[in-house]
């Protein structure tokens, strides 16, 4: 049957394919036979005025199709309410051209075993199993898992076997998979995802690696060592267990004084010719930052009143701080400016790298205590790759720069 939501799906998938989001057959064929809104009866919207209302879209008009086919991220759960707080997101659809560029990073091709952590709308997995043929999705929400099982009805040739367990463990019963989707933001990679993943396998998932640094990982496992690289900025809501509900997080990160209560002094980019300096790619600051993470400060990311975004680094320890912005840094005195201007001059000297620019080895390893923390982040040079060790919450991370950097023409 030929509907308007049907018509609404085509455009969709003929924007995505013309913006260079999707681009192989198979996945092509997957959005053409599975349209979005047959997954999202119902959606929140959030506006400063009149707070969260829910919108249904079981029978979308004109106005509710326009919402379900933008290419954004719709809210699809909020958590219970509680006295005195706002309910907040639990889950959601995520943006279709980003969910088409993690499809078609995965490679995906009939046969593969799939584990999809986070079922969400069970609108992912039925895309997944379009292709694959065989998927198994965990997810958390008992709630959540009720309705991607009632969405998914409307499609039973495809194979999706619905699982309620944390997704930090994966689905050991169900292993090895030949590819691992994560759907929610994790802060290290989780060892049993390392452990399920068939060699030659691919795995991808979202990490947050510090306030305003959210990237996707993508890589193969041998012998349960990790290897792969960033590939691009995703901001995904938190995995989470099942009794944890999400938090706003703070907008600067614990420790790093307020940007406002800095004095500021100029970037030494603010007399460029460009009105905005930056990079291609992810852009100056967040690369900036993402190199000071690297070296073991403490990160902060704001947002201005006045629109501006800053990035933060600390040297707790000593108690210095600069906050970047585009014109002008906000610094703790000279010992601020000092921290700041250093790690402008490595990320000089290191030929201004992207995050995507660096290979991550991960390999699972004890959580190591808060004593002893600190000294397990630290850089060296071998045979002229610059080379960082970090100990995450998960797994021991090490980041090298490829010295044989390709940026696209033209960046």
């Amino acid at each position: 049957m030929d509907t308007a939501g049907d018509r609404a799906n085509q455009r969709l998938v003929d924007q995505l394919i013309a913006r260079g989001m999707l681009w192989s057959q198979p996945l092509i064929a997957a959005f053409r036979a599975t349209p979005r809104h047959r997954f999202l009866p119902r959606v929140w919207h959030y506006s400063r005025q009149h707070g969260w209302r829910e919108i249904n879209t079981q029978a979308p008009g004109r106005h509710e199709l326009r919402l379900l086919y933008a290419d954004r991220a719709l809210t699809t759960r909020l958590s219970d309410p509680t006295p005195g707080q706002l309910p907040m997101p639990i889950s959601s659809s995520s943006q279709p051209s980003l969910m088409a560029e993690m499809l078609e990073d995965l490679r995906l091709k009939p046969g593969l075993r799939v584990l999809e952590i986070g079922a969400g709308t069970g609108y992912n997995a039925a895309l997944l199993a379009y292709v694959a043929g065989q998927v198994v999705s965990v997810e958390i929400d008992r709630r959540v898992l009720a309705e991607a099982a009632e969405h998914l009805r409307a499609f039973p040739e495809r194979r999706v076997e619905l699982r309620h367990g944390d997704g930090r463990l994966g689905c050991p019963e169900r292993a090895p998979f030949d590819r691992i989707l994560v759907t929610a933001a994790a802060l290290d990679l989780e060892p049993a995802w390392l452990e399920q993943l068939a060699e030659g396998g691919l795995l991808l998932a979202p990490l947050d690696l510090a306030p305003g640094l959210a990237y996707l990982v993508c890589g193969t496992c041998r012998e349960g060592v990790f290897e792969g690289r960033l590939t691009r900025p995703a901001y995904f809501m938190p995995l989470r267990g099942e009794t944890e509900e999400r938090h706003e997080p703070s907008p600067i990160s614990s420790g790093l004084p307020p940007a406002d209560a800095l004095a500021s002094v100029t970037a030494p980019w603010a007399d460029w010719t460009a009105r905005k300096p930056s990079c291609a790619g992810p852009g100056l600051l967040p690369s900036l930052a993402f190199l000071g993470w690297l070296r073991g400060y403490t990160l902060g990311y704001q947002a201005l009143s006045d629109g501006q975004i800053l990035y933060g680094v600390g040297d707790l320890v000593h108690g210095h701080a600069c906050w970047f912005g585009l014109r002008q840094w906000r610094v703790t005195g000279v010992a601020g400016r000092n921290l700041g201007v250093q790690l402008w001059r490595d990320f000089l000297d290191a030929g201004g790298p992207w995050p995507s620019e660096f290979r991550l080895r991960a390999e699972s390893s004890e959580p190591p205590s808060s004593e002893n923390r600190r000294d397990l982040v630290f850089h060296e040079t071998i045979n002229q790759y610059l080379v960082f060790h970090r100990c995450g919450p998960r797994c021991h991370q090490v980041w090298t720069l490829d010295t044989c950097r390709q940026r696209p023409i033209g960046s």
